[in-house]
């Protein structure tokens, strides 16, 4: 417990003077029960020495953009109301200049004499780096390279997860398959990197028509698999053949001679209460996939096990 011989933190600096090391590599700071800076070391002033000359007296919304910096409200509430330590990720936006800036942030209660709370003890460490690192390892193992979608091995984990609580809350689960229709014509005629446009157009196009809880993935070359929890065959119906149309109804120009115009064909299927792993319905909405091919392409085929 940090505890302080006065009822107000005016000259708290000389009395925790030990703590706030100038060269500590941290953002140390104390804040009273108002949640003004009384005290930052040269490291935090620092931050903000293009606009102001210090930071003493001023409150966080005059420093930071509280609409997105919330958690730091938040966790100084915590300190000041309840007395709780906090060792927390926080996410700052820098007011003046619009700057990211991410950090742990340990915080601690000053009590005074009386056991009553007059401030709190912070040291902020910038992890920016690392965060901004670590956000771009999960894209890459998440997302497919091309599109931006999701890649094949995170389609499947999600999908788990969706089909347990389905299976679990007797929801529907639908799921839409699609392949490009004669896309070696397409990489024969044009190149593959023509063909890499017309992956990336027909992802773009089926993600504009579906819904924020749907998840969408690239599981093969050209071929793209879509998940719709809570969704009946009926509903899932209708938004393959609004992606076939779309698709159906454009055409690309770019550097190339003429128009390209895209195909597609659909498969449908419908999670069964006979179902026991999600590659059942995978494999029924891939064979619906193949029977849309068979019947002619540029169509939409359903399969259910009923």
């Amino acid at each position: 417990m940090i505890t302080i011989n006065k009822e107000v933190l005016e000259g708290i600096d000389l009395d925790l003077c030990q703590l706030m090391l100038n060269d500590i590599g941290a953002y140390v700071f104390v804040k009273d029960v108002n949640k003004r800076y009384v005290y930052a070391n040269e490291l935090a002033e620092e931050l903000f020495k293009d606009h102001f000359g210090s930071i003493i007296g001023l409150a966080d919304n005059e420093l930071f953009d509280l609409s997105v910096s919330s958690d730091m409200q938040r966790n100084d509430d915590k300190v000041l109301k309840f007395g709780v330590h906090i060792k927390e990720t926080e996410v700052n936006i820098i007011k003046a200049t619009g700057e990211k800036r991410v950090y742990i942030s340990v915080k601690k209660p000053i009590y005074n004499i009386n056991n009553d709370i007059v401030g709190l003890l912070g040291v902020s460490t910038d992890i920016t780096e690392q965060h901004t690192l670590q956000q771009e390892l999960k894209r890459q193992a998440t997302t497919d390279y091309l599109t931006g979608l999701y890649n094949r091995r995170f389609f499947f984990e999600l999908t788990e997860k969706s089909f347990s609580e389905s299976i679990r809350h007797k929801r529907p689960l639908s799921l839409i398959m699609i392949d490009i229709d004669f896309f070696k014509k397409i990489n024969d005629k044009y190149g593959h990197p023509i063909g890499d446009i017309i992956i990336e157009f027909v992802a773009t196009k089926a993600g504009s028509l579906l819904r924020k809880e749907d998840a969408i993935a690239r599981v093969g070359g050209e071929e793209f698999a879509i998940l719709l929890p809570s969704t009946d065959i009926n509903a899932a119906e209708l938004i393959a053949k609004k992606i076939r149309t779309s698709i159906d109804e454009s055409s690309i120009e770019g550097e190339w001679k003429g128009f390209i115009e895209p195909k597609v064909s659909v498969g449908v299927s419908i999670i069964s209460p006979e179902d026991k792993e999600f590659y059942s319905l995978y494999n029924r909405a891939d064979k619906a996939l193949y029977q849309a091919k068979k019947d002619g392409r540029n169509t939409v085929r359903i399969m259910t096990n009923e």
